[in-house]
């Protein structure tokens, strides 16, 4: 990893608002550029990330803006770590289904491809019912 000592790690806590998307997803390829990624790679963990809350914002808090999502973006050894928290409906990976591609070609639609964009551009992606929060972890391997 490049310019990092892991493990180091930062939050930021957002409105459930779509305006703060750009911030947070900003960030988030710096981040990745920073662990060492190159570009096109940094660009991908972003479009991750702007997925990842965006299901939060729009699914687990119903579009409502009073809700707070917290991001913290952690420098492991070999890895950028993004976990997303938020108190909304939940979701966990025994429930994910992943919308074939052919068959969203065939019937395109808005929306919908948030999931499998964020499978395809990160290395692992789980999802945890908590008692008090949820959360969303991705995990980019560097290299």
């Amino acid at each position: 990893m490049k310019n990092v000592l892991a493990p180091e790690s930062f939050r930021l806590v957002i409105p459930s608002q779509t305006r703060y998307l750009n911030l947070v997803t900003g960030l988030a390829k710096r981040a990745a550029m920073i662990a060492g990624m190159d570009d096109s790679t940094a660009a991908k963990v972003s479009i991750a990330v702007d997925e990842a809350i965006t299901n939060v914002i729009m699914h687990a808090y119903s579009g409502e803006p009073e809700h707070l999502v917290e991001v913290e973006l952690r420098f492991a050894l070999e890895a950028l770590e993004i976990h997303i928290w938020h108190t909304g409906r939940g979701i966990r990976d025994d429930q994910v289904v992943l919308p074939d591609p052919r068959e969203y070609v065939k019937h395109p639609r808005k929306g919908g491809l948030g999931l499998l964009l964020m499978s395809r551009f990160m290395d692992e992606v789980h999802f945890l019912e908590g008692a008090e929060r949820n959360e969303c972890c991705m995990i980019k391997r560097v290299g």
